[in-house]
């Protein structure tokens, strides 16, 4: 049992630390860096506008997978976010 939980424990690790390399002009190993990945979505503009019910204005953004969305501020964190808008 403590082997098999050893070898559980060795593949999970090499495959977890595993690291992109290309060889460069003389023929030494060097670490490619991946660019950090986005977790939201790139916002295109649209040039218009959307007005919500107290009559504020908003622009426009389209998502890369063709959604329109607005971004909004919570009053009370802070943070903002996306509002999605259905057409």
């Amino acid at each position: 049992m403590k082997k098999i939980l050893l070898i559980l424990l060795v593949a999970i690790s090499s495959i977890g630390y595993s690291q992109t390399v290309k060889q460069d002009a003389s023929g030494n190993y060097v670490l490619v860096e991946k660019a950090p990945e986005s977790k939201k979505s790139e916002a295109i503009s649209t040039g218009k506008t959307f007005t919500d019910a107290k009559g504020t204005k908003h622009p426009v953004y389209k998502s890369k997978t063709g959604k329109l969305f607005i971004i909004k501020t919570s009053q009370k964190t802070g943070k903002t976010y996306n509002y999605y808008l259905k057409v």
